[in-house]
């Protein structure tokens, strides 16, 4: 069967939820560790499976601050990302190693961005959730840790997303339709700020649009990888959303959130604090039509630019008696993912100095790669001044548009004139 617009709403639905939080609550904590050995019979006898202390990682690049993790050290050497055949497993908070590379011996480090909400989609009812099942606790606070998590388990805090009823509403002749979405939200939180934390969030999320970015474009494979080796949530919905065409977009029409008796989850589930939150979405569409997977922006077939990642600047030691006018090199490089199917044309370098407008300060063309291999681009700028503050973005352009880089990066230059 291929995918159906229900499938749709719940793929959209839920890479926006996820990116929503992590970007307006900063529900994240960036995090080194060591990871673990640990037995899988579910995986294939060429890898190994390597556990942090927590699950999910961040893999979306357009959180700001967030430590997407771009290499690993294995016994003291470091691994870039794509190399050497590793899977990054976001979902299970797990690198998965090929035997070729490490033993179960092995120690392997990473730092990276854990969630204080991992997501799931279930079709489990909220009356399973809190009474059938039993949840491992992750906990986001200090905790002395000797193990990975195990794979697969379902792990709290987190926020279970499931796909209620829906029905159509006839709305305008020709035969387009309302389709309305209940999704509903069952959130588990270890205490009753994250869950107050999350309320005040996504109830003020009423009125917004979502991108409706289809079902194949969720962007990780079987392995819990990406599939193009970098996810930018806000180009994703960039790339789809077209006001000029209103089934790519889902209107979030309502929400309500609500609390279960204290009583109630310390019974089901010691320790935890649990709520509901209920969205009503709306989509005008033409439901007795063939349906087919949204289609970017552009009509021609071309597709704008993903954005460039990983942008570095090397630090600066304070220096003395320095003149006011002396120029100062400052060296930056960054990554960027450009095949066929994303090319960008160039890349735009902006500064900004202390809280003034950002400035276009350099124009570096850009070249095809292969199929999900990052290339690094390098440069440099030259600043005069001291005691100031210098923050770099970065942006990929093309003729359908330009797309900013994960966050800007600052650096302070703090001589004594």
């Amino acid at each position: 069967m291929k995918p159906q617009f229900q499938h749709q709403v719940v793929t959209s639905f839920a890479l926006w939820l996820d990116h929503v939080i992590l970007t307006r609550g900063e529900a994240f904590q960036n995090v080194e560790s060591k990871l673990y050995y640990q037995e899988d019979e579910r995986l294939d006898s060429d890898f190994l499976s390597f556990a942090s202390p927590y699950k999910q990682w961040v893999n979306d690049s357009s959180v700001d601050n967030a430590n997407i993790p771009q290499s690993i050290n294995i016994d003291g050497i470091e691994v870039l990302k794509n190399q050497s055949g590793i899977q990054y497993d976001y979902n299970n908070g797990r690198v998965l190693i090929p035997n070729s590379v490490a033993t179960e011996t092995s120690n392997v480090e990473a730092s990276y961005a854990v969630k204080d909400f991992n997501i799931y989609i279930t079709d489990q009812t909220e009356e399973e959730l809190l009474i059938e099942t039993k949840f491992d606790k992750n906990s986001r606070f200090d905790q002395e840790v000797t193990n990975g998590v195990k794979p697969y388990d379902q792990v709290v805090p987190a926020i279970f997303i499931s796909y209620e009823e829906g029905f159509n509403q006839p709305f305008a002749f020709g035969g387009e339709d309302i389709t309305n979405s209940e999704i509903r939200c069952v959130v588990f939180a270890e205490n009753s700020y994250q869950l107050d934390g999350v309320f005040s969030i996504l109830k003020d999320l009423n009125n917004k649009t979502i991108s409706n970015v289809g079902f194949n474009e969720h962007p990780l494979n079987e392995f819990g990888d990406l599939k193009n080796g970098i996810y930018s949530y806000k180009d994703l919905s960039y790339k789809y959303y077209n006001e000029k065409n209103r089934t790519s977009i889902l209107h979030v029409d309502s929400v309500n959130v609500s609390k279960i008796n204290d009583k109630i989850a310390k019974k089901s589930h010691p320790g935890l604090f649990i709520g509901f939150v209920d969205f009503t979405l709306h989509c005008y569409r033409f439901p007795r039509q063939d349906l087919y997977e949204p289609q970017p922006r552009s009509s021609d077939g071309t597709y704008i630019p993903i954005a460039p990642f990983q942008l570095s600047i090397d630090n600066y030691s304070p220096q003395e008696n320095i003149e006011i006018d002396t120029e100062i090199q400052i060296d930056y490089s960054f990554y960027h993912l450009n095949n066929a199917e994303h090319n960008a044309e160039g890349y735009n370098i902006y500064r900004q100095e202390d809280s003034q407008d950002y400035i276009l300060v350099n124009t570096i063309d850009a070249s095809i790669t292969q199929e999900n291999e990052a290339i690094k681009i390098e440069s440099q700028d030259l600043v005069t001044g001291c005691g100031k503050q210098f923050t770099y973005k970065i942006t990929a352009f093309n003729e359908l548009g330009e797309i900013e880089s994960i966050n800007p990066k600052s650096i302070n230059i703090r001589f004594e004139c």
